[in-house]
């Protein structure tokens, strides 16, 4: 034996290949380095020293970004020539370029600084079209990156900061972190966002993984199957004596027929297509095609153990993946994501890839908008997959991000197929749907917000179960986005054909991969709020309870509330006419006065009176009209700004429903536990607050009783960024044999909760929330917070039938 050599195979990571010769176990640093194989392997894991490697190149790229931008250069052309420079670096440390040609431009410019686009555009313009210079022979590259070949001037402190960052060793970039940071340097609008988390590969994987590759692993199992006898067939012929012309002609037919059918599974895998319609930087079109190329791998190398022959050629490629993206910055970045990850893989194991050029145009990589067209919803193109995460936007922001007239077209497109109050993930799911229904998609793997469950959100996943069914769900689980952890579901689903039907939930810390275990729950079937057992969705309101539930009200302003001695002061001051202030200034409740903690607040309340009517309290109406009105004026809709006196949503309904009532029920909509209690009639309860127009203690009673609270709760889910799972997991000591771990320590578990996680959720982690069906759209008015971003866990629960 004269070398070592080390193979890394750590799961979501690159391989790594580790060598020593015998004189280096003279070296007592490379001995102990050693030694760690058996002390502890993880210190060969390279994730760690990729992810900080791949951090800082992506940080130097950012400075020099930073340089251009000051000098006021085109944020356009700017991130044209960072890509350009990017792929450079990465083609001179793969062996693509000869050794060193950016590093010893760079050197000559750092003399002549002023040469330095001349210089640029020369080696640019070689790798465009391919050329022998007096540094070697430059491969055709373009693939689109070198269409272009301009450079910027750069000062010698720009030159200094590029020269330093071509000293990286760019090979060993990592694109799942690398194309997420580097979309942050070069979009201006997301510069903010420069410190967010990346999506782990952990996470990626658990779309991926059962919705594209469980299939296509089970088909390469039946093939596997199928020519088992012909192997052993293969072997009983060599291993035999006898007649060998004969057996080496039935080894050669047998020998053809295994690899006929080893070749049409491989042509198969080429020919499966995957798409991601908001494809961002490319992260799931990246994993999706390395693990289509360790699956294509294990196919060749059946070919070669049977054929006692080379390796097969790979015919997977980038070409098989589709994907869209609005962003053209992201779009541009996916494609170069793609084709480095394809060359590492190749670089990786030794395959030798003459082609040119060497970066093939990606046509499937569409710069679009994935759901509209002009005044119509986008068509989408046949995909084989379809799997992604888009974008988390709820119902109030989109006017805001969107515009007013996108979402209007928008809703138009759609109606009819989505609800008008859904938020724009829903968009996808019901373009996904359609292709999935008319057969030019077989399954499909989404992300959304956990509230893609709830409300209208819903509907678009009813219209899934209609169409097809849900074959596996993440109803609640923690996702990084912009550098947050929010709550999310994972849905999963198909045209039908998939029998088997799973709940799955993390247990431990769910945030991170290595501390977490996954639990694969069995189920029967899957409704559209991502729960088995009774679809409770389909149970109808009971008609002796419309009209009798609502929610409080929205002032539109924090300048009408009045603290407690305010209140008193200014009910004592007198009015021209007589007028005593009590009559507009009233106790104000929201779901904290309710939950225990009362601030004892007023609020100044003119609903139903015209302005003249209101100017008749001198005090109230100053107030209103010093400090309201200013903000009344700036608001969008027209009724805010011409109503300024009164609040942006007075509910007409619900007064008129507890007019004649001495007292009336609440709950707070955002609760650590489900109770109502009782408010006075004078109070004014706030749209935290769900009302229930009744004074009976009956109804008190079969509203707090415990049937009551599970069916709201079981009627509910979960979101924000601290949340637990909706259905608690059973402990482990009564966990029913359809209930199966994967993850780190799954096999070595006991009858107690892992570390970090409950049999039930902790009170300090959990609210829940208490939603009317006939008004959930005033839950969140505009300019409030998204649902997904709050900032506790909440638990919606709708005052439906009752058990």
């Amino acid at each position: 034996m004269q070398t070592i050599r080390i193979h890394t195979n750590f799961t979501g990571t690159q391989k790594h290949v580790e060598e020593y010769d015998l004189d280096d176990l003279l070296s007592e640093q490379k001995r102990q380095r050693l030694r760690l194989l058996w002390t502890d392997p993880q210190a060969f894991n390279p994730a760690h020293t990729i992810e900080l490697a791949t951090v800082a190149a992506v940080e130097s790229l950012a400075r020099i970004s930073d340089v251009l931008k000051a000098k006021g250069e085109d944020p356009e052309e700017t991130a044209h020539f960072l890509i350009r420079v990017m792929f450079t670096l990465f083609a001179e440390d793969v062996g693509l370029l000869p050794e060193a040609t950016f590093g010893r431009l760079l050197g000559a410019a750092k003399k002549h600084p002023e040469d330095f686009p001349e210089m640029c555009r020369e080696l640019f313009g070689a790798m465009k079209v391919g050329r022998t210079t007096m540094q070697g022979r430059i491969p055709y590259i373009n693939g689109g990156v070198f269409e272009a070949t301009h450079a910027p001037a750069l000062d010698l402190k720009a030159i200094n900061l590029l020269h330093d960052a071509s000293k990286r060793n760019w090979s060993q970039i990592d694109p799942t972190i690398f194309g997420t940071l580097f979309e942050l340097v070069i979009d201006p609008g997301k510069r903010w966002q420069l410190g967010a988390h990346y999506t782990p590969l952990a996470d990626i994987l658990d779309v991926v993984e059962p919705v594209v590759f469980r299939p296509l692993r089970e088909e390469w199992e039946t093939v596997r199957s199928e020519i088992q006898p012909l192997l052993h067939d293969i072997e009983k012929n060599r291993a035999a004596s006898g007649d060998l012309f004969t057996q080496q002609a039935a080894t050669e037919t047998l020998t053809g027929e295994v690899v006929g059918r080893l070749s049409a599974f491989q042509q198969r895998l080429a020919g499966v297509t995957v798409m991601d319609p908001a494809m961002g930087s490319g992260n799931f079109l990246y994993v999706t095609l390395r693990l289509l190329l360790d699956l294509e791998l294990e196919v060749r190398e059946t070919v070669r153990a049977v054929t006692l022959d080379l390796l097969p050629a790979p015919q997977v490629s980038p070409a098989q993946l589709l994907g869209m993206e609005v962003n053209p910055y992201a779009h541009e970045i996916a494609g170069m994501v793609l084709h480095i990850g394809y060359l590492q893989w190749m670089r990786e194991h030794g395959e030798k890839r003459e082609v040119s050029p060497v970066l093939r145009s990606l046509p499937g990589l569409t710069h679009c908008d994935a759901v509209m067209d002009g005044e119509e919803a986008r068509p989408w193109p046949a995909a084989e997959f379809i799997t992604g995460n888009p974008p988390f936007l709820g119902y109030s922001p989109m006017r805001e991000q969107l515009g007013g007239g996108y979402v209007d077209r928008l809703r138009r497109a759609y109606a009819g197929k989505v609800p008008g109050q859904s938020d724009f993930v829903c968009y996808f799911f019901e373009q996904a749907r359609e292709n999935v229904e008319q057969g030019r998609t077989r399954r499909v793997g989404l992300i959304a917000t956990n509230s893609i469950s709830m409300g209208e959100n819903a509907r678009v996943l009813e219209r899934i179960t209609q169409t097809g069914s849900i074959f596996a769900a993440w109803p609640d689980r923690a996702w990084i986005q912009s550098g947050a952890a929010v709550r999310t579901a994972i849905v999963m689903f198909d045209g039908g054909e998939e029998q088997d039907r799973a709940l799955l939930h993390h247990e431990g810390d769910e945030r991170d991969p290595k501390r977490r275990v996954t639990v694969r729950t069995e189920v029967n079937t899957l409704h559209a709020d991502l729960r088995s057992g009774p679809d409770l969705r389909s149970a109808t309101a009971l008609r002796s309870n419309a009209g009798r539930s609502f929610i409080g009200v929205i002032p539109g302003s924090k300048h009408f509330l009045l603290t407690k001695q305010d209140a008193q002061n200014i009910r004592n001051l007198p009015n021209p006419d007589g007028r005593d202030n009590s009559a507009v200034i009233r106790p104000f409740k929201v779901g904290k006065d309710v939950n225990g903690h009362d601030a004892e607040r007023f609020i100044i309340d003119f609903s139903g009176l015209s302005a003249e009517e209101a100017a008749a309290y001198d005090q109230p109406m100053s107030i209103v009209r010093t400090l309201v009105k200013p903000q009344k004026d700036k608001m969008n809709r027209d009724i805010n700004r011409r109503n300024w006196w009164r609040f942006n949503e007075e509910r007409p309904g619900m007064r008129q429903a507890i007019k004649a009532l001495s007292r009336f029920i609440v709950t707070s909509i955002v609760s650590e536990h489900r109770f109502f209690v009782f408010l006075g009639a004078d109070v004014v309860p706030g749209n935290k607050l769900a009302v229930i127009a009744s004074e009976s203690y009956l109804d008190f009673g079969i509203l707090n009783s415990r049937p009551h609270v599970l069916w709201a709760e079981r009627k509910g889910s979960t979101h924000g960024v601290a949340g637990t799972s909706p259905t608690p997991p059973a402990p482990a000591s009564r966990r029913s044999p359809s209930q199966t771990r994967t993850g780190p320590g799954a096999g070595h578990r006991t009858g107690r909760p892992a570390p970090g996680s409950h049999a039930c959720p902790p009170a300090e982690q959990t609210g829940r929330t208490w939603q009317t069906p006939d008004h959930d759209r005033h839950l969140q008015p505009a300019g409030s917070v998204p649902k997904h971003r709050h900032r506790r866990d909440h638990r919606h629960s709708c005052a439906g039938p009752r058990p």
